[in-house]
């Protein structure tokens, strides 16, 4: 009972409401179309104090989600901090300062709050001040006015003696404006700036500020490249480590730590799968601050690795999803549809481990995929994924990706996923099975009858004709090859396969006639891989019989004919 009573008051102490206000104004906001979310903040009793409050990443992604070109007023309200934040990630492209980037951040934080700007760039903003500068302005110091009427047009002074001149003119203005702001602020700091600009080495102090930069970001899952890369090391579920993560446990009860908790990369999670529904069934509010902690760090992780373009709110919707697929997919594979087994898995795993594991069995499918493809008889002849037929290639052809996904097909909003599900897993290793038994039988067919280069070049080339034109041929006691046969045999065929019946044709009877026939060509290497073959050749028996199902014979045309080749006389390469 004491023991009970401890943890009820250990929750009370870990509750905060104004958190829980903050991600329930958060959600409403991003429901919001993008023109209305400024409205909707200004409407709130403490604007500035609602924005100042939000974790860096918040504001960032809030930034992204309202435009660059309108969030002057949320500039205007934010934290240094949040400004530092958003030129870490805004202005550099890999290790080196985007001097268009920096001039437009630059440009919009002086619009929203020049003294404020000013005083930053006095300070933590120093280092950008001196290399924007640096790079878009010449300096000359005189000693007389006589020199000074010397200096080509467009030098200006503020004390007669330093004449700088803006050399874009497009920047021209602002960066005018921030100096003599910098000179009302405090002449003797902005004297020293303009000194020490003659003594700035940039390619140096890039290189400073990217070792600072590099290291302020790490703290938030943008890891280098090479650490970042981690994330796809694949890990065994057997190898789980079952100890429990403690790195943000004791960090967490401090509120002003858990004040800083992201909760922009969950909230872009459209999805419903086990992991979103047991977040949402999660009670613990230390347990989902740390998932939402670390679901934050694994997304930025993945970019990271990825190199996606950080600026881009629909990186952010493509790298959560693919965090919350993964994590939903090892779930599944750990604990079933078992929600509190999942929780406890998230309680007791880092999710950038739990990812791992989902990510490795995909990766594993497709090691298998590139095994097989390397010793295939299709392969070897030239021939792409195509010739299995749109659907299988899709299939296939996701498994070759960098990343393996799953073909969800042509037609949906998205042709291609990441693994989300073990029928998904199940799905591929299914196809690619089949593939496997086939190409192995059409490589024992070729051995009795070898095709010629037309045929395989030909734009029929796909494995079905091949396979049902060599068995209709050994129907109508023709000469066994993957050559098509002509309308007048081809009418003889479905004669002989229709028999009397009438529409809908069943052609009964024939269907184990076809799988004996192929099958006494093929070598399973065991009881499975015929099993797989029977199966597979039942499938596209059945296939065959609902194409054809409704067609009469004398309507068969070589045009829309995808299972048997009709050729014409002239086609001689077919026979």
């Amino acid at each position: 009972m004491a023991k009970r009573q401890n943890a009820d008051l250990l929750q009370e102490q870990i509750y905060d409401p104004s958190q829980a206000n903050r991600l329930g104004l958060l959600r409403e906001l991003y429901s919001l179309p993008d023109n209305k979310i400024m409205d909707k903040i200004l409407e709130h009793e403490n604007p500035q104090r609602l924005i100042q409050e939000l974790p860096v990443q918040d504001f960032f992604w809030l930034v992204k989600k309202i435009g660059d070109d309108d969030c002057l007023l949320l500039l205007e309200m934010a934290t240094e901090e949040q400004w530092q934040y958003l030129l870490d990630l805004e202005i550099w492209r890999k290790d080196s300062v985007d001097k268009t980037q920096t001039a437009a951040w630059i440009k919009r934080l002086q619009l929203a709050d020049c003294k404020r700007l000013v005083r930053w760039l006095f300070s933590e903003g120093q280092d950008v001040a001196f290399l924007h500068f640096s790079r878009h302005m010449d300096m000359v110091t005189v000693s007389s006015k006589d020199e000074a009427y010397d200096l080509p047009e467009g030098f200006v002074t503020l004390d007669g003696f330093r004449h700088f001149r803006v050399l874009d003119s497009e920047q021209k203005e602002t960066l005018e404006e921030i100096l003599r702001e910098m000179a009302n602020q405090d002449f003797m700091k902005f004297d020293f700036f303009l000194k020490s600009l003659a003594q700035i080495i940039p390619a140096e102090m890039e290189e400073e500020m990217y070792r600072l930069r590099t290291s302020r970001i790490a703290e938030h899952g943008f890891l280098p490249f090479e650490e970042a890369i981690s994330v796809y090391a694949p890990l065994d579920a057997a190898k789980l480590d079952p100890g429990k993560p403690s790195e943000f446990q004791e960090a967490l009860l401090d509120h002003e730590i858990r004040a800083i908790v992201p909760a922009s990369p969950l909230h872009h999670v459209d999805t419903r799968n086990i992991l979103m529904e047991c977040a949402s069934t999660i009670t613990d509010p230390l347990l989902m601050d740390r998932f939402r902690l670390e679901f934050a760090g694994l997304c930025n992780q993945i970019l990271s690795a990825e190199g996606m373009p950080v600026h881009e709110i629909e990186s952010l919707r493509k790298v959560s999803l693919r965090a919350s697929r993964y994590l939903n997919l090892a779930l599944e594979r750990l604990c079933g549809r078992d929600l509190s087994s999942a929780e406890e898995v998230l309680r007791r795993h880092a999710l950038s481990t739990v990812f791992r594991v989902g990510f490795g069995m995909a990766l594993k499918l497709k090691w298998e995929a590139e095994r097989w493809l390397k010793a295939s008889w299709f392969y070897k002849q030239g021939l792409g994924p195509g010739f299995w037929g749109e659907h299988w290639a899709g299939m296939i052809e996701g498994l070759f990706f960098k990343r393996p996904q799953f073909y969800v097909g042509s037609e949906e909003k998205e042709e291609y996923k990441d693994f989300e599900w073990l029928s998904e897993i199940g799905v591929c290793l299914r196809v690619l099975r089949r593939l496997m038994v086939l190409d192995s039988l059409l490589q024992r067919l070729n051995e009795v009858s070898p095709a010629d280069e037309k045929t395989l070049r030909s734009a029929e080339a796909a494995f079905r004709p091949f396979l049902f034109n060599f068995w209709a041929r050994l129907l109508l006691k023709l000469q066994p090859s993957f050559s098509g046969i002509l309308l007048n045999q081809t009418k003889s065929l479905f004669h002989r396969l229709r028999g009397d019946d009438g529409p809908p044709f069943r052609m009964s009877g024939f269907k184990e006639r076809f799988i004996k026939d192929l099958m006494a060509y093929a070598a399973p290497s065991d009881s499975e891989t015929g099993i797989i073959l029977r199966e597979t050749l039942a499938f596209l028996w059945q296939e065959f019989r609902e194409e054809h199902e409704w067609i009469p014979t004398e309507e068969l045309d070589g045009r829309y004919s995808k299972f048997v080749t009709i050729t014409r006389s002239s086609d001689s390469f077919f026979h």
